[in-house]
């Protein structure tokens, strides 16, 4: 009858709801079991609830809230797991990250998979693709000195994923869809020394705000039409990239956009290392409000630092070892007022030192080196300077500056005999010859001068003449 039928699918729906927390739980342990971690705050892991663990976040259906229920979280179908974060503290990986499907379809409810950061976890194994059932995921982060293998290509299964960290030992190449998630605003996979290949494509979005890929051996070149208007950290220090450095990435507010209703964003420029990067910095990275720390050290890139330097937030500049060369302008002190990490040694800057920045107050007790291999500053040095605010090197050596040409010392004043002969030509006897000491021959010209216009005034019949033009 149609009772029966109501009621045999409302047990189903019981007996369904109660199998979903079981489930949930079960694949939680089977997750401890396999990285091998234990929570040491509780002395049976099997006599709690797998939400009352320390590392594991649950989300009360009721409310909404991560509160538990009145009746504790075993009543079924009041949970779901929501975030698994074994970042060292009662729990610390030290297993294999599980490939079996049964574990992962049984946390799809996860919007937050921490392993562990990778001075805190011994998580050794593979990426498995199974982990692509946790299509709720938000947040990815696999950090681990012994996790290796491949990257997967399974990212464009992950719809609401805002943020991938993996390390540190992966390898080959990072795959065609790694960024293919609609939501996705932060990729890290720095220090995995064995990723090769190039960043794909998609990752240079207009949504994107970090990446990061310093320690690999990632190659190929930036894009030169870039988009990334949210852009706030890229790092690629110790890496293969390649190529010029396009105006685009410093330009990192939406068009259409003022300034003083969008900001621009960008507060980290790190290619330290990347010896293949070539050609000259934009000027635009040298006029961001939000800029922070900026470093092109031990690369290629050449250029002139521009006139006008407007960077109030930073703290660290980083242009040694470069081919750069010119003078550090005058409106180097007043940009930079916080900057309290200068570094332009080793590189071909000269000229002169601007005095502002020996009034850079966080410099005074922070690091700047000016001097090294090629560069070249002119003598004196600010006054400030005198007191070690900027020195040669990390040794503190002062800087070695170069000394003024000097003026050419006058011409020596000619001797009595030459002024002997000057007389002479000028028709002057011996018996008016006196001792003389001509200073310059400016001197000696006026001289003569004056005996030619004394002899003539004394003989009114002298032709004109005989007076010198």
């Amino acid at each position: 009858t149609r009772a029966t039928v109501h009621r045999m699918m409302h047990l189903f729906l019981v007996c369904s709801s109660a199998q979903v927390p079981d489930l949930q739980c079960k694949a939680v342990r089977g997750l401890y079991a396999a990285v091998g971690t234990v929570d040491t705050r509780v002395s049976d892991m099997l006599s709690v609830h797998c939400c009352d663990l320390s590392d594991v976040r649950c989300n009360n259906l009721a409310d909404r809230t991560h509160n538990a229920p009145a009746g504790g979280w075993g009543a079924p179908g009041t949970f779901e797991v929501e975030r698994v974060k074994l970042r060292g503290g009662a729990s610390k990986p030290e297993g294999t990250l599980p490939s079996a499907a049964s574990i992962w379809d049984g946390l799809k409810s996860l919007s937050e998979l921490d392993l562990g950061k990778d001075s805190k976890s011994d998580l050794s194994g593979t990426i498995p693709p199974a982990i692509a059932a946790l299509a709720k995921l938000e947040e990815l982060q696999l950090e681990s000195e012994t996790l290796s293998g491949t990257i997967p290509p399974i990212f464009d299964k992950f719809p609401y994923l805002e943020e991938i960290r993996l390390g540190d030992r992966l390898s080959g190449t990072l795959p065609a869809n790694f960024c293919a998630g609609p939501a996705l605003t932060e990729i890290d996979v720095s220090v995995n020394p064995d990723l090769s290949g190039t960043i794909p494509a998609s990752c240079f979005n207009s949504r994107m705000e970090k990446i990061v890929i310093s320690g690999t051996r990632i190659s190929g070149t930036i894009p030169a039409a870039i988009g990334m208007r949210k852009l706030e950290r890229f790092e690629a220090a110790e890496t293969n990239l390649q190529g010029t450095v396009p105006p685009g990435i410093c330009v990192t507010r939406a068009k259409a956009c003022p300034a003083t209703r969008c900001p621009a964003t960008l507060e980290e420029l790190d290619f330290t290392r990347t010896e293949d990067l070539e050609g000259t910095i934009p000027p635009s990275c040298f006029t961001l409000a939000s800029l922070k720390a900026m470093s092109f050290s031990r690369t290629k890139v050449e250029g002139t630092l521009p006139p006008l330097i407007s960077l109030p937030s930073l703290t660290a500049l980083d242009l040694s070892n470069t081919e750069m060369s010119g003078s550090i302008p005058d409106s180097a002190g007043a940009g930079m007022p916080k900057v309290k990490y200068l570094e332009l040694s080793r590189s071909k800057f000269g000229g002169t030192i601007p005095a502002s920045l020996a009034d850079i107050k966080p410099l005074q007790n922070g690091v700047c080196k000016l001097d090294g291999d090629g560069s070249e500053f002119k003598c004196p040095l600010p006054t400030g300077f005198a007191k070690g605010i900027c020195t040669s090197n990390s040794k503190g050596e002062p800087i070695d500056c170069e000394e003024p040409p000097q003026p050419s010392p006058p011409p020596p004043p000619p001797s009595l005999p030459e002024a002997n002969v000057v007389l002479r030509m000028l028709g002057l006897g011996s018996e008016q010859l006196v001792p003389l000491y001509m200073g310059s021959a400016a001197v000696l010209a006026v001289l003569a001068f004056c005996c030619v216009y004394m002899r003539r005034s004394s003989d009114p019949e002298a032709p004109t003449k005989a007076m010198l033009p």
